[in-house]
């Protein structure tokens, strides 16, 4: 029953992640360059001005996104792991209804609200944010909430409330449960919702091409750039690069996660 599995690992992650490898580190290029010769012209570009202000950029926007995504989204969790309602299931579903729509239909809808002209005219309001970090950080968590809440609501949700009613009878205050139970019990889910938040962030292209008016270069938009340059070897690179963080952070999910209940 594993050979299904083994074969479309094969097909559509280790096949592609063999070519990129080999572009990095060889002239090797998919479309039209199948000879191989070794070369570190490409991993030299690791160390360009253009690759490390995009890295840096990634890293700004990533980090601030994913910091006021945790400080909304835990309280966000908490609430609604604690809530007692029957109608607990449809709020948990009215914050899953905005992944379900396009991603790019919203960053255009965002996009729009932020121009001078739009549709909060009707309200007397008025933006001219396009290009300004405010925007982009605005619309990032707009769109990666979700992914920080829901991780930190599983467990929460999961957690055994006899552990807490134990520390009220020992004496323990409503802070100091907290402190001492919830929030260690839940560490597990903060970490697999800061990585769900901050790799799509790091990565993001469309989002600050048309919100920051492409002024703002992430990992994202340098990736794609490149590709629409023709330049195959340099864009598998950078997203090499983006593996390496990728398989870190997930390293981390496993050390803290360990039975993967945050993985949904």
């Amino acid at each position: 029953m594993i050979w299904p599995y083994v074969i479309w690992l094969t097909i559509i992650i280790l096949i592609p992640s063999l070519f990129i490898i080999l572009a990095t580190v060889s002239s090797f290029h998919i479309f039209n360059d199948y000879t191989f010769r070794f070369t570190t012209e490409f991993i030299r570009f690791l160390s360009d001005p253009i690759f490390l202000n995009a890295f840096k950029n990634s890293i700004k926007y990533a980090g601030l996104t994913t910091m006021i995504c945790l400080l909304i989204g835990y309280p966000v969790a908490y609430f609604f792991a604690n809530i007692k309602s029957k109608n607990k299931t449809l709020y948990i579903a009215l914050l899953i209804v905005p992944i379900w729509s396009n991603m790019i239909v919203r960053i255009i809808a965002w996009e729009n609200v932020f121009k001078p002209v739009s549709i909060i005219n009707l309200f007397n309001l008025s933006f001219d944010l396009i290009g300004y970090d405010v925007a982009i950080i605005i619309a990032m968590v707009s769109m990666y909430l979700p992914f920080m809440i829901f991780p930190i609501y599983a467990v929460l949700d999961k957690m055994d409330h006899k552990l807490i009613e134990a520390a009220h009878d020992l004496g323990a205050g409503d802070f100091q449960t907290f402190y001492k139970v919830t929030f260690p019990l839940s560490l597990g889910g903060i970490v697999s919702g800061i990585i769900m938040t901050l790799l799509p962030a790091m990565t993001a292209f469309a989002l600050p091409e048309r919100i920051g008016g492409g002024k703002v270069i992430l990992l994202g938009n340098l990736i794609e750039k490149q590709i629409f340059r023709g330049s195959f070897n340099i864009a598998a690179t950078v997203s090499l690069v983006v593996m390496m963080v990728m398989l870190g952070l997930f390293a981390l999910i496993v050390h803290f996660d360990k039975e993967g209940e945050t993985l949904l």
